[in-house]
């Protein structure tokens, strides 16, 4: 199911909006993962190529056809931050577990964006989740213990630390402790996030 356009939204003075991706944004997000290298690469490099080819205009390629065949049988739900203009500022994507419901959230910004757009544009992302027409009970979010960025976000959207999963997945390279952040699909939770986005 691809994800309904979002905005575009005037926030902290940049016009941006959520979308559906698509291939031709592939120079600015190529642009956007290669200035903030540093920062990006520990949660995101898959580690089976060098950085600038997992950011490369061919992997883009592929990661939106992937993208699009997960969405059309409802696995995920991709969506790219943009300015107005069309450049990428950051992904927004969930994976969706089809006997669950559970939907994993996964997001990366540019360090340019204002954490006000980052919190707009993870409300706004996640409220279009938990009101989809096919039942998502929770939204997960794990984050590498030696990533602590993200969680001031997580907790502002109404996520709560639920657990830490051992040696869950990779970050920097080597297989990592990670807090599970999870948001339960309640009245009060939608009620919250809308009014993060009013």
């Amino acid at each position: 199911m691809a994800p309904a356009t979002a905005g575009p939204r005037r926030v902290d003075g940049l016009d941006v909006l959520l979308r559906a991706p698509r291939l031709t944004d592939g120079p600015s997000w190529r642009r956007a993962r290669l200035l903030d290298e540093a920062r990006l690469r520990p949660s995101l490099s898959q580690g089976l190529d060098t950085w600038d080819r997992e950011s490369s205009l061919t992997a883009w390629v592929e990661r939106v056809r992937d993208l699009r065949a997960g969405a059309r049988d409802g696995t995920v739900v991709p969506h790219v931050l943009a300015r107005a203009s069309g450049d990428v500022l950051g992904e927004i994507t969930f994976a969706i577990d089809a006997r669950s419901g559970l939907a994993e959230l996964s997001l990366w910004t540019a360090r340019s964006v204002p954490h006000a757009v980052t919190t707009w544009s993870t409300a706004t992302a996640v409220l279009g989740v938990l009101e989809r027409p096919h039942v998502v009970p929770w939204v997960v979010a794990p984050v590498a213990v030696g990533n602590p960025g993200p969680s001031g976000l997580l907790a502002r959207a109404g996520f709560e630390p639920s657990g830490t999963a051992r040696l869950l997945r990779p970050y920097d390279g080597a297989p990592a402790d990670h807090v599970v952040w999870r948001l339960a699909n309640t009245a009060a939770t939608r009620d919250h996030l809308h009014a993060q986005i009013a």
